[in-house]
């Protein structure tokens, strides 16, 4: 599917090249998701899940941080990080999966659309060095919240924000944090138009509380 129209539909406006790069991206997870079932996402939406929801994201994000670099937890076939980077021009990336086959792709795609700000990096997310630290961490869940947010508040920086998404809300969930290194700070609500209807997705916001 082609990506002019969900863009167009949701008011994000980007350059023509990075267009062509996001298009590459699309058919490229609809080309293998038909061969391998990638993801459980149709392909009718892939272009919303994996390049709009990222992309108005970045916009809200960007009002809280400019990050001169992002840590993307769990990034499976590239999901929030590749269109994120879109957005980001000037930010560098790491996306770390596990997954042996989901990072070879995403190798491949970012090679062929020479995507020059994007890192992959094939580990668990608790075996990487937390030495290096980020203005911003995003993961759409590598499992319970609360476990993401112990393994994000390893590598955020003091000034930095830990952006967590979600389809949807549970309110005793994510307020109720126990990691004592970090704070809810409030929940974005990404308003997607879809074909045929408007669905809410949502970010999670966490900050590092002073020492």
């Amino acid at each position: 599917m082609e990506i002019f129209g969900p863009l167009k539909s949701n008011q994000i406006e980007i350059d023509q090249e990075d267009i062509n790069k996001l298009s590459l991206y699309v058919r490229k997870l609809e080309k293998w998701n038909g061969i391998h079932a990638l993801t459980s996402v149709s392909a009718r939406e892939i272009p919303y899940v994996f390049v709009v929801e990222p992309i108005l994201a970045s916009m809200s994000i960007s009002k809280l941080v400019t990050p001169e670099n992002c840590l993307d937890m769990g990034t499976g076939f590239g999901n929030p990080g590749v269109a994120m980077s879109m957005y980001f021009k000037r930010t560098d990336f790491l996306l770390v999966d596990s997954s042996q086959k989901k990072t070879a792709l995403l190798r491949q795609i970012v090679q062929e659309a020479k995507m020059e700000r994007i890192e992959i990096l094939t580990s668990r997310i608790e075996d990487i060095s937390n030495e290096k630290k980020f203005d911003l961490i995003v993961s759409r869940g590598i499992g319970p919240l609360e476990r993401t947010l112990d393994y994000a508040a390893e590598f955020v920086k003091d000034n930095g924000i830990i952006a967590i998404f979600k389809a949807k809300l549970d309110s005793t969930e994510y307020a109720l944090i126990k990691n004592s290194a970090i704070y809810f700070d409030g929940v974005i609500n990404l308003k997607v138009m879809y074909p045929s209807k408007e669905v809410s997705r949502y970010l999670l916001i966490y900050r590092v509380k002073n020492s």
